[in-house]
């Protein structure tokens, strides 16, 4: 299963769909899904999938595939946390803080503004007891 998103056109801090772009449809019907928007609302800091299903109260299943299904928009992000066993886990995060939808002689054109973790991957370590000892 890839979970790799493939963002269209990406401007430092913004990006931008339009009518050509393959993304454009992809990220609204992600959008007009509710469980996706659930997900989206609930992802506002890093979490796993499994995390995800019970803050939005949806079967593991369900949020795995709708988890993918964003993972290939700009919507979300995928990074890593790092668990000290070697247990590490796919996290996710929303990327978008704001977007706008603009109607234009050339069609639909949607922006959206990236949050501060543009493309790279995020980590959150879990460290119990660190001694420098």
């Amino acid at each position: 299963m890839d979970m790799k998103r493939n963002p269209s056109h990406v401007d430092g801090p913004t990006t931008t769909m339009t009518e050509g772009d393959e993304t454009l449809d992809d990220t609204f019907d992600a959008l007009a899904d509710r469980d996706c928007r659930a997900i989206l609302s609930a992802a506002d800091e890093p979490m796993t999938t499994s995390e995800l299903a019970d803050a939005c109260d949806i079967a593991l299943s369900t949020a795995y595939r709708k988890v993918e299904r964003l993972s290939e928009t700009p919507l979300l992000t995928e990074g890593v946390r790092f668990d000290p066993n070697g247990d590490h886990a796919s996290e996710y995060s929303r990327r978008i803080t704001e977007s706008t939808v603009e109607l234009t002689d050339a069609g639909v054109r949607l922006t959206m503004d990236v949050g501060t973790e543009s493309d790279g991957v995020t980590a959150t370590f879990d460290v119990a007891e660190v001694s420098a000892d």
